[in-house]
């Protein structure tokens, strides 16, 4: 089992025609759920709004705008209960269409006492968001144009005001349905950006996580749990900066299991996968804090020993990682017995380059596998 080389190799992992789907799948979820809410807060303003609409009545005559609340508060009902909701953009449509005939029918009978635009401004909103920027400015172009010449119309006394502006603006009721036209908009806004936020925040928790895994698989061995060959590489070219700048050594250790596929062939290869783990693990608890091991690939391991590093403190590393599996590894109602071969390279001694002391870490290694298993050799001893 490989581990991922690079960061593009795991990022290629994750970017898969299901996860293309399964975005896609809940930015449709999302919008279905606003739908939902809004239809379900416009329910509730059209119950609301109703009553308070129609007590203007009697000041003002039957007008063609009570009517159209009648219609619209009936027709939202019936929108919100229909049996089959399949299709969330239906709900979108309605609803741009009932603010833009809530805001139409208010300005041509009441003007800009009505406080209809701010209708206009909102479906302009929900055009973008579920259609295209593109459409929601053709829309503000022709409810902007509509309310221009309305506008026109007005000034030009083509067509009059139902009531007198002023005695209109001394009205209670006229009062009530300005702030409850207000009110319709606000919600509304409201309940499309508090689901809109509660979903982004989701969203970026999840991102977070999915990067930390991602960052966590480029940089760590997925089955050992150590530091990758990536990171490895970066790591040792900074202790090598870090040693030639402060005149230290360093040193690399190539460790293989000898007679590896052995155990492979024999108990299969979870038997195989254990032993790399119970070797990583006593890796980890034998190296220092500040030193590093990898796993190369397969069954090579290599360690990164930074400052203080003599010949002698590597020797007993060594000594202690072969020892460490002196005594046979339990596994089911088998025992696998692990030998290393170990090679060790020094820096400045065995050369100044990583690539130099890979090669003669590497050399060492298979020198002292093929001469003596279970053994470790310096570069300079060959």
């Amino acid at each position: 089992m490989k581990s991922p080389k690079t960061m593009d190799d795991v990022n290629k992992k994750y970017r898969s025609p299901q996860l293309v789907s399964n975005i896609s799948s809940e930015i449709n979820a999302l919008k279905a759920e606003i739908a939902n809410r809004l239809m379900l807060a416009l329910v509730i303003l059209c119950c609301i709004g109703l009553p308070i609409s129609l007590a203007r009545w009697p000041n003002l005559g039957f007008q063609l705008v009570f009517a159209v609340h009648i219609l619209l508060t009936a027709s939202t009902i019936i929108m919100y209960f229909r049996p089959t909701k399949e299709n969330y953009k239906v709900d979108y449509l309605y609803i741009s269409a009932f603010l833009t005939l809530l805001a139409a029918m208010g300005l041509y009978s009441f003007g800009l006492q009505s406080g209809g635009f701010i209708h206009f401004i909102f479906a302009a909103f929900i055009i973008a968001g579920i259609f295209s920027l593109k459409a929601s400015i053709i829309y503000l172009i022709f409810s902007s144009s509509g309310t221009a010449i309305l506008g026109l119309l007005f000034s030009q006394g083509t067509i009059t005001h139902v009531i007198e502006p002023n005695i209109y603006a001394s009205s209670m009721g006229a009062w009530s349905i300005a702030i409850f036209s207000g009110v319709i908009t606000s919600t509304l806004f409201l309940t499309a950006g508090y689901a809109y936020y509660r979903k982004l925040k989701s969203s970026l928790e999840l991102l977070e996580t999915q990067n930390e895994k991602v960052e966590y698989l480029a940089n760590h061995d997925h089955l050992t749990g150590l530091t990758s060959p990536r990171l490895a590489q970066e790591q040792l070219d900074l202790t090598l900066n870090l040693a030639k700048r402060h005149s230290f050594k360093a040193a690399i250790l190539y460790i293989d299991v000898d007679d590896f596929k052995l155990i492979n062939d024999a108990l299969g290869h979870d038997a195989g996968d254990f032993a790399l783990k119970e070797i990583a693990n006593r890796l980890k608890d034998l190296i220092r804090d500040t030193d590093i091991a990898c796993r190369q690939g397969g069954d090579e391991f290599l360690v990164i020993l930074h400052y203080p590093v003599t010949k002698e403190a590597c020797e007993e590393i060594c000594r202690r990682l072969i020892s460490a599996f002196d005594s046979r590894l339990p596994y089911k109602e088998h025992e696998i017995k692990i030998n290393l071969s170990i090679g060790v390279a020094i820096y400045p001694d065995d050369g100044e380059r990583q690539d130099e002391l890979r090669i003669k870490a590497d050399k060492a290694m298979y020198t002292t596998k093929h001469q003596q298993k279970n053994n470790y050799l310096f570069a300079d001893e060959l």
